[in-house]
C-alpha cells in the first residue's frame, strides 16, 4: 500500500514539469491570438496583423500591444550620435541628484566609446506599432546608473512620410512628419506602447 502512493507521489511529481511546458506551448503569443492568426494593437486602437512576424519571423508576443523581434533595427551612426549628444541633458533634467560633474563625466565616457561599443549598450526591449504609418518601433534601453534611459529607433516610421504610392500620391506627406523625441522615460513608453 506504502510503495502504491510511492509510486503515485513520482508519477505527480514528473508530470508536473510536462504540464508546466505543455501550458507555455499552449499558452505562448496567447495575447495575440485570434480565430485567424495573430494581432496586436497599434496606434488609436487599431488592430495590426502579425501572424507572418509570429509563425515565419520568430516574433514573440508580449502583451496585445508589444512584440518581441529576434532580430530588431540597429541604431545607424547618425542616430548613436544624435543620442550620445541628448543623454546627458537628458539625465540632467531627468535623473535625481545628477550633478553637473556628472554630466560632464558622462559627455566625456559617450565621446570616447565607439558607435560599435555604444551600440551593445543599448538593450533592445521590445517593439510596437503606435504610430499613424503603423511601422514597427523597436526599444531599447540604455543603463545609466539606476535609470533606465529608452531609446526608441523610429526610422522605419519616418520612412514612411513623402513616399508615394503608384498614382504619385503621399499618404503621409512629408510636410506632417512627426519630430519624435529620441529619448524617452519609462512612463512614457508605457503612454506610447500601451506595455507597462
Amino acid at each position: 500500500m506504502k510503495t502504491k502512493y510511492i509510486f503515485t507521489g513520482i508519477i505527480l511529481l514528473l508530470l508536473i514539469p510536462v504540464i508546466i511546458f505543455a501550458n507555455k506551448i499552449i499558452m505562448k503569443n496567447c495575447d495575440c491570438k485570434t480565430e485567424n492568426g495573430y494581432e496586436i494593437i497599434g496606434f488609436g486602437g487599431k488592430p495590426i496583423e502579425v501572424t507572418h512576424k509570429i509563425e515565419k519571423e520568430g516574433y514573440k508576443c508580449i502583451s496585445e500591444s508589444v512584440l518581441w523581434n529576434p532580430n530588431p533595427k540597429k541604431m545607424t551612426n547618425e542616430q548613436l550620435e544624435s543620442l550620445r549628444n541628448e543623454i546627458p541633458e537628458w539625465a540632467s533634467k531627468n535623473i535625481q541628484n545628477f550633478s553637473d560633474a556628472d554630466k560632464v563625466l558622462l559627455i566625456s565616457q559617450l565621446k570616447n566609446v565607439s558607435n560599435k561599443d555604444f551600440s551593445e549598450q543599448l538593450k533592445y526591449k521590445f517593439s510596437y506599432f503606435g504610430k499613424p504609418a503603423s511601422q514597427e518601433i523597436p526599444i531599447y534601453e540604455f543603463q545609466l546608473n539606476e535609470t533606465s534611459v529608452f531609446c526608441p529607433n523610429y526610422s522605419d516610421e519616418y520612412e514612411m512620410y513623402g513616399k508615394k504610392d503608384k498614382f504619385g500620391f503621399e499618404f503621409y506627406p512629408e510636410s506632417e512628419k512627426p519630430n519624435y523625441p529620441n529619448i524617452l522615460t519609462k512612463d512614457d513608453v508605457a503612454n506610447e506602447s500601451g506595455y507597462k
